[in-house]
């Protein structure tokens, strides 16, 4: 996730400092979920209401983990707002558009496409077209479009395809 989210941002103009943190946001961006209990976390099912609530609490305990760390304010927020989504429907302050920054868009599209494309305990990966497709579907209510378009086209090019599978 982390090199495909550094990669994108870098595609779609970002600043050196930004692609580090962009990058480390990546990295660390479900950081949170160390708090929460193991069995939300391998849960094979859908979670409950109470266990939804404790999930969606993850970016803000991230977000004090990483923001403690002297210089990391910046990846801090980006930890704190990658589940938030462009139509208003996010988590954990429902920010729409452009109240969300690019470097949480960038995680969050390269998170779901890498939650997609990796085998889990409880699912089968989806094959690189048909993740693509699935982001496509939720361009303007849960990705970015430009976004998506980027990070589509870096992992539909060969040497993309390269670098992701080596991530």
């Amino acid at each position: 996730v982390a090199a495909t989210a550094r990669e994108v941002a870098h595609r779609l103009g970002l600043e050196d400092v930004d692609l580090v943190e962009v990058e480390l946001g990546a990295l660390l961006h479900d950081l949170g979920k160390l708090r929460l209990p193991p069995q939300i976390l391998s849960k094979a099912g859908p979670l409950d209401a109470n266990e939804l609530r404790l999930m969606r609490l993850h970016p803000e305990w991230g977000c004090e983990m990483v923001a403690s760390v002297p210089g990391l304010e910046a990846v801090a927020l980006i930890v704190r707002l990658h589940h938030e989504r462009p139509d208003g429907s996010g988590y954990p302050h429902g920010l729409s558009d452009e109240r969300i920054p690019m470097a949480s868009k960038i995680v969050s599209a390269c998170d779901a496409y890498g939650a997609m494309t990796r085998r889990r305990d409880y699912s089968e990966p989806l094959d690189v077209e048909a993740a693509l497709v699935e982001l496509e579907q939720n361009t303007g209510s849960q990705f970015d479009p430009l976004v998506v378009e980027v990070l589509a086209g870096f992992v539909r090019e060969p040497v993309g395809a390269a670098v992701w599978a080596a991530a």
